[in-house]
């Protein structure tokens, strides 16, 4: 007990003020300068071929951790392959060495819970490795292989290809992420290497030749610098190193290709519709400034007396005051190799637009107008200095800095001045920097949300540009059919005939039809059993049920309007998503049949095939939005249909391959009873018709939202 009151009375001497210096407000308490501490320096050399080696030796744990940094980066790109960079990053751990291929590397490294990765960013590569220090001398080896010697295998390199199409299907989905990129676009100009954006094209284009390429370009000693830290003993550590390295042949110099920014800032109004957002996002910017400005970091300063935290400009005056967003914030920014972007912005309801947009304005011009008083320019440089040790909060901390100073050309020291640097700042200084970087006049100003929903229009704020942001689609994999009269001819007849097979006398009195199927769903070698009722009344109201190990889901499309149940949850359907629907389902060979009179779609014929030993003429059929192209046997079966549509798993677009068979014939209408799906070439789903109903009675009932 003594002893806790003892530490408690310690505690508060400690703490309290110098005596007689008794305070009514704790704001006016005053402090002795920090203390200087030793920040640890990590030793720095070179190996023969160039690679830059940093060491730091930290015995705490039992651990190693190397990383690299690697000159190159998705900025140099070639025309035509954005996401090469990206991708390159990820295949040249997941591809395998020439020793294991990367399932087996996966193995290894499991058993000794150790890691190795890899990717690339925008003007830096990177690869680390972390391990147990007893099992660097097994780790290291698959390290430098990852690093040198990559396969690149062409499976790992589809799977990468799938997951940046997937990802490109979603980037629309997030309304904070379409304001980011198009905002940068704005800034840094539509032909910028720093504002381009991967597409469906630009990764069909890549290829494993590609990547080898890539690496064969960028991947030297002279373009690495390696860092080690962690528990081993230096000399062994430099010994291992020119052991795993020291054969590695020199590269070329690096010649960096400039990175061209946008330099004539003229102002804009900007606008993207998203109807399905309460919220409007808000950015105001232009270009920012690089590191090595001379007035980088009285700019810091001025950043936080603005936009940094609780007690900034923009947090307590339109958050807190106005109660515009729950959070604005902005800055003035900074990068290595070109300037960063100045952006400022927020969320606020659709009702508030031009309401915050108007604060934004004023806080940003305030900054000239409105001086930063000698309490803010102090807060700012508290702040900044009281978070300033977590920079150093580990030795990783302090090499990872370290080589990245030196791998942008920063001086080593740069943040062992820091301190010194913004203590010296002057609120002279904030308002010369504010008037030298702040230009609101200049600024571009994007904003997404609802217009509809705006207390007043955009164009309050100037001349409005409304952006696109429709993702193209893939490229098809078919060769164009020509339109002629001799192949619209015959595509006519080829689906006439088809009509006449599956449709009989009387393709037009089909009304509805249900079918239950069995679904075997294979993907990446796992499979699964599904049961799907699928209901149509026509032209436009789908009911589906699918029955799946883990439950029901069920989708209503009616009217133009849809909603998804999973289980007891459910939710309305986005627009996009309802007219993916009623474009499938013009691809329906039911649908095609009911609708897709010579005379009302285009067919045009193209070639012939064999499938399943049968032989078929090819025909392209568009309908409305929907297209796909028919192998159509002599008697009339379509026995093949090829089309572009929405992975059901990834929600990336593929080429769908869809066989027919079985035909039997459901009240008059041939029905195929046996279908095999491939998407891009890997087999995916085969469907079993377990029943077909021709003018099924349905009730209404099925098509509308069920009751919460």
């Amino acid at each position: 007990m003594r002893r806790a009151v003892l530490s408690s009375a310690l505690t508060f001497v400690l703490l309290a003020p110098h005596a007689g210096a008794q305070v009514d407000n704790y704001r006016d308490i005053e402090f002795p300068p920090l203390a200087e501490f030793e920040i640890p320096t990590p030793e720095v050399y070179d190996l023969a071929n160039g690679m830059k080696v940093f060491l730091l030796e930290d015995h705490e744990l039992p651990l190693v951790q190397i990383t690299t940094r690697i000159r190159t980066g998705a900025v140099y790109e070639p025309a035509g392959k954005t996401g090469l960079a990206s991708i390159a990053g990820s295949v040249q751990r997941t591809g395998g060495t020439r020793s294991m291929n990367g399932d087996e590397i996966d193995d290894f490294l499991e058993s000794r819970a150790a890691s190795v990765e890899t990717n690339i960013g925008g003007t830096v590569g990177f690869a680390s490795m972390d391990c147990l220090a007893d099992d660097v001398d097994e780790v290291l080896p698959v390290f430098v292989e990852v690093l040198r010697f990559p396969e690149f295998s062409e499976d790992k390199l589809a799977l990468a290809k799938i997951q940046a199409n997937s990802g490109i299907s979603r980037r629309n989905d997030d309304v904070g992420a379409i304001t980011g990129r198009e905002f940068n676009r704005l800034i840094y100009g539509a032909d910028s290497a720093l504002a381009q954006t991967t597409e469906y094209a630009t990764i069909a284009a890549i290829t494993r030749d590609d990547l080898q390429a890539w690496h064969a370009r960028y991947y030297h000693p002279n373009n690495v610098y390696i860092g080690v830290v962690g528990d081993f003993d230096s000399a062994a550590m430099k010994r291992k190193l020119e052991a795993a390295f020291g054969d590695w042949p020199a590269g070329p110099a690096f010649d960096e290709p400039e990175i061209a920014v946008a330099r004539a800032e003229e102002p804009g109004v900007f606008f993207i519709e998203k109807s399905d957002v309460t919220q409007a996002n808000i950015r105001i910017g232009h270009l920012g400034i690089t590191y090595h400005n001379p007035d980088y970091f009285p700019v810091v300063v001025m950043n936080e007396v603005l936009g940094g935290g609780f007690s900034a400009r923009l947090f307590s005056r339109i958050r807190s005051e106005k109660g515009l967003a729950y959070g604005v914030s902005g800055r003035v920014g900074a990068a290595f190799l070109h300037p960063g972007v100045a952006s400022f912005g927020m969320q606020t309801k659709s009702e508030t637009m031009g309401e915050a947009v108007d604060a934004l304005y004023k806080e940003i011009a305030g900054m000239v107008t409105e001086p930063a008083t000698e309490r803010e320019l102090q807060a700012a440089k508290d702040s900044l200095l009281n978070s300033f040790v977590f920079n150093y909060a580990s030795k990783g901390q302090v090499l990872g800095q370290q080589m990245l100073f030196t791998y942008y050309g920063l001086p080593s020291d740069f943040l062992e001045k820091y301190r010194s640097n913004i203590e010296r700042v002057t609120a002279a200084d904030v308002l010369r920097v504010a008037k030298a970087y702040l230009h609101p006049e200049k600024a571009k100003l994007l904003v997404v949300g609802r217009s509809a929903d705006f207390d007043r229009p955009l164009s309050s704020f100037g001349e409005v540009t409304e952006l696109d942001i429709t993702i193209p689609p893939p490229p098809s994999t078919e060769p164009e059919l020509a339109a002629t009269a001799d192949s619209l001819a015959e595509g006519a007849a080829i689906l006439g005939r088809m009509r006449a097979a599956i449709g009989g006398e009387a393709p037009e009195r089909l009304v509805s039809f249900r079918t239950v199927d069995q679904i075997v769903v294979s993907v990446q070698g796992q499979s699964m059993a599904i049961e799907q009722e699928f209901t149509l009344v026509l032209p436009d109201r789908i009911y589906v049920a699918l029955r799946l190990p883990g439950g029901e889901q069920t989708m209503r499309v009616s009217g133009g309007s849809g909603y998804q149940t999973m289980g007891p949850q459910g939710r309305e359907m986005p627009a996009d998503q309802v007219e993916s629907q009623l474009v499938d389902l013009g691809r329906n060979l039911l649908y095609i049949t009911r609708y897709g009179a010579p005379s009302e779609v285009e067919a045009v014929a193209g070639g012939s095939a064999e499938v399943e030993g049968a032989a078929c003429r090819w025909v392209e059929v568009s309908y409305e939005s929907a297209s796909s192209r028919l192998c159509v046997a002599a008697d009339g079966r379509a026995l093949k249909q090829t089309y572009q549509s929405v992975h059901p798993f990834t929600g990336a677009p593929g080429n769908f391959e869809v066989v027919y068979s079985d035909y039997r014939e459901v009240d008059g209408f041939l029905v195929p009873h046996l279908q095999t799906t491939a998407i891009d070439g890997e087999a995916f789903a085969t469907t079993t018709r377990q029943s077909a109903e021709i003018n099924p009675e349905v009730d209404a009932a099925l098509f509308v939202r069920p009751a919460a």
